[in-house]
This record gives structure tokens, C-alpha cells and sequence, in this order.
């Protein structure tokens, strides 16, 4: 059994047969548990991940969660920032991993990784549990390029539960409301974007609704279009005529949004008259 178990790893580090490694470690049963750990376990400086990840998949399939929860748990030194994506790449493996396992130990060690929201497969995993207690890691994941569409399916499986974080969010503005950065605007957006699709409940509208004056046209455009739902005639009125003094200032794909907007709005409201 000991020499198929290697053959097996062996296997499973090719960079041609790997897959088939996977398919016969876990036909080697428990027994290839200790080899798959020390292979997850083993430093990469070079910042390869693939047989770590491998190895990763091998563990699920043999049921041994433990072994990837001590992995999430573990300090993972990187001596430079490829080593560290490499290592990043395996927690997030791993982490997918896990999320099959449906307890508080687990949620609470996503909860912790999640701190750092550029962990794509931790966000996914920790979205995946639908706890409102995740929400303000999904929020903050909204600034991560990468991360920004598994943490809004995450928030969409929270629903309205959602709205009353998500409208503080749109508030947030960092550093500073002067100096806003780059990630702070896409965050906002993003939760804008989020709330066109939850709704907007009227309370939560006015403190939405100083939002048609922002400084940055897209979060004036977002704000507008759930005016356009949820506010009162006049503040529609007003919606309506602040969009059209952003068009000569804008890009033309924004320009393109508000004419769309603008348009539907009017048909709705050409109804609405009859």
C-alpha cells in the first residue's frame, strides 16, 4: 500500500497527469491522508500552487476537513509577494473546500480570513453560508476588483437583510470625503447597485437620496435611478433634471446610461398620465 500511495503523489505533482493523481489518492483511502497533509503543509517559495490546490481536492474527497481547517488556522510565512499569491491561491482552495462543512468553527475561521478581502474563494465560501454576521466582510470585499462579484452574490443571498449596511456604506467615503479613493468609489457604487436591486425601503430613501449630489457621477447616476423607484414626484422631478446637467461632463458610456434612464422614466411616466 505504501509504494501505491507514493505512486499516487507522485502522480498527482505531474504537471500532466495530476488530475489522475487525485482520482487514484483517493482510491488509496485513509491511509493517503498524513502524505496529502505533509504535501498541503510544504513551502513553496517559487509560488507554484497547483499540487497544493491538488492535494487540496484530494483531502476533500477523502472527507478530511480537519486537515484543511488546521491548514486555514496555520502562520504561512511568504518571503516575497509571489510566494504569498502562491499561498493565496491554496487558501482559497481550501477554503471552498471547507465551506461544505456547516459549523461555527468554520464560519468563524472564513470570518477571520476574510479580513483581507482580495481571498476570492473565502469570500465565496463565507457568502456562501447566508449569515448577516458576514455582511460587513462582503461590504469591504466590494473594493477588490477581483472579489467585488462573489462578495455582491453574497450580499444578494442576504436580501433586505442587507439594505440598512449597505445604505451606510454608500456613506463611507476613504480616506476622507476630500480625498476619496479610487476603491472607496467602486465600494459605493457597488452597494448602489446592490440597492437598485433590493429596494429601497422610503425610510431608508432619505438617506439615500443626498446621494444625487455626490461628487462622483456614477453614484449621482445609481442614486437617481432608485429615486426613479422609490421617491416622491417632486424628488423624481429633481432626479431627473440633475442627470441632464451631468451629461455634458461625463463618459459616453455614463451619457448612454442616463439617456437610457432618462427614457424609461419618461415612458413610465407618459403611463402614468393617461
Amino acid at each position: 500500500m505504501g509504494h501505491k500511495i507514493d505512486d499516487a503523489i507522485n502522480k498527482l505533482k505531474s504537471l500532466h497527469d495530476g488530475d489522475f493523481g487525485v482520482v487514484e489518492v483517493i482510491a488509496c483511502g485513509q491511509r493517503a491522508i498524513p502524505a496529502l497533509r505533509a504535501l498541503l503543509f510544504e513551502r513553496e517559495r517559487s509560488g507554484l500552487f497547483q499540487t497544493r490546490c491538488l492535494a487540496v481536492e484530494a483531502l476533500s474527497g477523502l472527507g478530511a476537513y480537519d486537515v484543511l481547517i488546521d491548514y486555514l488556522n496555520a502562520e504561512r510565512p511568504a518571503g516575497d509577494a509571489v510566494e504569498q499569491l502562491g499561498n493565496d491561491a491554496v487558501i482559497n482552495a481550501a477554503a471552498l473546500a471547507v465551506r461544505k462543512v456547516r459549523d461555527g468553527r468554520v464560519f468563524d475561521l472564513l470570518l477571520r480570513l476574510a479580513a483581507r478581502p482580495c481571498l476570492t474563494g473565502v469570500v465565496s465560501a463565507l457568502g456562501s453560508f447566508g449569515r448577516v454576521e458576514a455582511i460587513p466582510r462582503l461590504i469591504d470585499a466590494l473594493e477588490d476588483d477581483a472579489s467585488r462579484p462573489i462578495a455582491e452574490t453574497g450580499i444578494r443571498r442576504m436580501g433586505k437583510t442587507a439594505r440598512r449596511r449597505l445604505v451606510a456604506t454608500t456613506k463611507r467615503r476613504l480616506p476622507n470625503a476630500e480625498q476619496e479613493s479610487e476603491s472607496s468609489r467602486r465600494r459605493r457604487r457597488s452597494a448602489l447597485k446592490l440597492l437598485t436591486e433590493i429596494g429601497v425601503s422610503r425610510r431608508l430613501w432619505s438617506a439615500v437620496s443626498t446621494l444625487m449630489y455626490d461628487q462622483d457621477a456614477n453614484v449621482t447616476f445609481l442614486a437617481c435611478q432608485i429615486c426613479f423607484t422609490t421617491g416622491t414626484a417632486e424628488e423624481m422631478a429633481d432626479a431627473a433634471e440633475r442627470l441632464r446637467s451631468l451629461m455634458p461632463n461625463v463618459s459616453w458610456m455614463l451619457r448612454d446610461d442616463i439617456k437610457r434612464l432618462l427614457s424609461a422614466h419618461q415612458g413610465k411616466q407618459l403611463v402614468y398620465d393617461r
